[in-house]
This record gives structure tokens, sequence and C-alpha cells, in this order.
């Protein structure tokens, strides 16, 4: 495959968890009760209820001020939308770089800042978690590791 293809092919790349996470963010936008409601419950240790003595010892780790968790999700939100529109802009420039519109280079960058974003986001979920030990519940540990791998995943076909 010459240059020209690998340069789709990473365009392709860098779109798809662009879109993806577009989704997430405008959902989150526009629906914020949804998602903000699940961040309020693993923020208050809420997976540990079923934990008595586990949640006893952890307890002072929870936050339950609505305005906090309000901060906080606006935050993942904010972080979510600069790197989808990270990754979609470094998608479009490298297709528009295949028509000698836009630098390679500048695009491929933009296009790595996005994936290192979205890494960011997945990644600081899941430390997150663990700090509130979402995964003893039914929240999305799972979702956040795939999608952390799904960003290194992007990264290394944006570095090579």
């Amino acid at each position: 495959m010459g240059s020209e293809g690998l340069i789709l092919v990473k365009a392709l790349i860098a779109l798809m968890p662009g879109a993806w996470l577009a989704l997430g963010a405008l959902d989150n936008i526009l629906h914020p009760a949804i998602n903000r409601d699940d961040v309020a419950r693993v923020l208050a240790l809420e997976a540990l209820n079923e934990y008595p003595e586990i949640k006893a010892r952890l307890n002072h780790r929870a936050i339950t001020d609505q305005r906090v968790v309000w901060r906080l999700f606006a935050g993942l939100v904010a972080a979510e939308t600069v790197a989808s529109l990270l990754l979609l802009a470094g998608s479009v420039g490298l297709a528009l770089s295949l028509l000698g519109l836009v630098p390679v280079e500048l695009a491929l960058a933009v296009a790595i800042a996005g994936a290192t974003a979205f890494t960011g986001v997945w990644a600081s979920m899941l430390v997150g978690g663990q700090w509130f030990y979402y995964w003893y519940g039914v929240f999305g540990q799972g979702t956040h590791f795939l999608a952390t791998l799904w960003g290194l995943g992007t990264l290394l076909v944006l570095l090579n």
C-alpha cells in the first residue's frame, strides 16, 4: 500500500473513535441526567452498598455534593468534546492532505492529540473508578477499559 493509502487508513482509524465519542458527548450535553446520575452513584460509592464493611472503610472518599458532581461531569463532557473534535479534525485534515490542502504533518499531529485525549478520558475514568470502587457494581469499567485500549490502538496506528 502506498503512502496515500496509509494516510486514508489513518484518517478512517481516527474518524471512528472521534465519531463515537462525539455522539456520546452530544448525548451528555442534550440528556445530561442519564450519565450524570450514574456518575453521581459512582462518586457516592453506591457500588459498595452491598458491602457495608468495605464502604465504612472508604466512605471518606464519597462525593455527594451535587454541585461537585455537576462540575466533575461537566469537566468530563468538556474533555470528551475536545477529544472528539480533535479526532474528527485530524481525520478530515488527513483526508484533505491527500488533496494537498492540509500539510499531512499538521493533520497527523491533530489526530494524535485527539487520540491521546481520547485515551486520557477513558484511562482517567478507570483511575477515578478505582478510587471510587465502581468495579464492585454494574458500572462501565469494561467499556472504559475497552475504550482505553481503542485509544491506544488508534495511537499506535497514527504513530506508525
